[in-house]
């Protein structure tokens, strides 16, 4: 059986339906309830299912306490459906492979149905090299061919099938050709079995939150369960989060309305990190940020940038996100790859404008010391090494560095993630089901298919627009966090004018942490 990357994207206006995976280990290490009811609030599932390890845990520990159907593959003896996205899917979460009907239509009356299962692993043969999804072929015996579909076959079948996994991790998203020569779709949703070979591993696993879409593509994400809870509070360990309970602060709210000087009477926590766990805890619950130090941003007119490369160890920037204003009414600008064999065209553009149009201008970028800057910087000096130094003694600024590694100040959201601290500063993106990492995907799947075809004119191209329209939303949102950046920094110092903190002809350089891992 082969199998290759999905390559398909939600329709751009489609509605999505939420699963939240949950680990028994998160119910193991952290107070359940504080952790999944923050996380149910954050990211509002239509469902959620236990996932390994200890995946039996995790409905007794919840049950009563969270308003969300949990349904747990392997589990019961009837299929257990949800049917979300405006109508238009549903979740199936099946006992036993044996426990489907042979009819889908009996408990799927949505355009698209997802089965949700605890069946299929990845099994890595560490000699060959090789990985293979494990149980596939029994799962394919077992169950009725009516639940084997793909594309081709909605119209014959009825309903199109899609299968999630618990006991794969959410990264895999594949295209399974059976023996009958249709494909399954197969996506993680959960923690993978796969260690060479050896048994899941028992640490604490991240919750997993799974976008599904009428036609069939699926969108994953994982957040580490620290940052929910009390434990998602800046400064707050096990042994103060149990404190802060113990003095009747159960809630990242309570503490946000509490003030500073209350915290104090908990023990283990004096003034200075009063403030600070006050602070943080008012950014997420009040959705804003809050300053917090009195380190200066720059000066001048911002030029925000996002790069799109084939992965976290970058070998290329194929595209750079240009926004040249606000995050309302600003000029995109996109510099992309031509092709293949001009690597070097796109960033003769992009610096041409930058040291024309835009000279002397602070560059912005999320992140950009833990990614962008660099790529940028190695792509220079690989295809362009004339404009090296214009780019090396350029001022660049990394707001995410600047608030939270420098001291400076708060952020909202559940992660560190640039969309997650935009939205919950209120901007609203134009795309969905798309994230760095699927862009990275779909190019690497093009480029692949470029170098090994015969005729490479014959080799259908990625949904560029989308890539591009994915890659403008990210600039318009990180020049949202800086307009409110900005607005907070400028209240803290009562409106005083802020000092530079070098002439913009400056570089500097700071910490780390991807985009694609937040």
């Amino acid at each position: 059986m082969s199998s290759i990357p999905s390559t398909r994207l939600p329709d751009s206006d489609a509605a999505s339906g939420t699963l939240l995976t949950v680990p028994g280990s998160v119910i193991r290490e952290f107070d359940p309830v504080d952790v999944v009811s923050d996380a149910v609030a954050a990211v509002k599932p239509d469902i959620i299912i236990p996932a390994d390890p200890d995946a039996g845990v995790v409905i007794p520990a919840l049950t009563g306490s969270i308003d969300v159907p949990i349904y747990q593959p392997g589990r019961g003896m009837l299929p257990q459906t949800v049917e979300t996205a405006n109508g238009s899917v549903t979740i199936v979460v099946s006992p036993s492979i044996d426990s489907l009907p042979d009819d889908p239509m009996s408990l799927i009356e949505t355009s698209h149905g997802y089965v949700v299962t605890d069946t299929l692993s990845l099994y890595i043969d560490p000699h060959a090299r090789q990985t293979q999804l494990d149980g596939l072929e029994e799962y394919i015996t077992t169950v009725d061919s009516a639940w084997i579909t793909d594309h081709s076959l909605e119209a014959e079948a009825g309903v199109d099938i899609s299968h999630l996994s618990t006991r794969l991790r959410s990264s895999y998203n594949r295209d399974v050709t059976v023996p009958d020569g249709h494909q399954i779709s197969v996506a993680g949703i959960g923690t993978s079995r796969a260690r060479l070979g050896v048994a899941v591993d028992d640490s604490t696993q991240p919750l997993t939150v799974t976008s599904v879409f009428p036609n069939g593509a699926v969108t994953t994400n994982t957040i580490s369960p620290d940052r929910f809870g009390l434990r998602g509070i800046t400064g707050v360990s096990e042994t103060r989060a149990n404190h802060l309970r113990t003095a009747g602060f159960e809630t990242r709210s309570a503490v946000a309305t509490a003030s500073p000087h209350e915290l104090t009477a908990v023990p283990s926590i004096g003034t200075n990190t009063a403030q600070q766990i006050h602070a943080s805890a008012r950014a997420v619950a009040d959705e804003i940020i809050v300053s917090t130090g009195d380190g200066s941003l720059p000066t001048g007119d911002p030029v925000f940038i996002d790069i799109e490369t084939d992965g976290l160890a970058a070998s290329t920037a194929w595209l750079i996100g240009v926004l040249d204003g606000s995050a309302s009414s600003g000029n995109y600008l996109a510099f992309r790859q031509p092709d293949l064999n001009a690597p070097s065209a796109h960033l003769e553009a992009f610096m041409t404008w930058l040291t024309g149009s835009a000279r002397r201008r602070p560059v912005v970028a999320w992140n950009g010391y833990g990614f962008d800057f660099d790529v940028i910087h190695d792509q220079l000096q690989t295809h362009c090494p004339s404009y090296l130094d214009d780019w090396e003694n350029r001022y660049t600024f990394d707001p995410l560095y600047w608030g939270r590694t420098q001291g400076n100040a708060e952020f909202p959201g559940r992660t560190n993630k640039l969309e997650h601290v935009a939205t919950a500063l209120g901007w609203e993106p134009t795309t969905q089901g798309i994230n760095g990492r699927r862009v990275a995907e779909l190019y690497v799947d093009w480029r692949e298919r470029m170098n090994t075809a015969d005729n490479p004119q014959t080799v259908s191209q990625p949904p560029w627009n989308r890539l591009e329209a994915y890659c403008e939303d990210d600039v318009r949102a990180l020049a949202r966090i800086y307009e409110a950046l900005t607005d907070a920094h400028q209240t803290q110092t009562k409106n005083a004018p802020l000092k530079s903190k070098s002439d913009s002809s400056t570089s500097t350089s700071q910490g780390s942490l991807s985009d694609f891992g937040l």
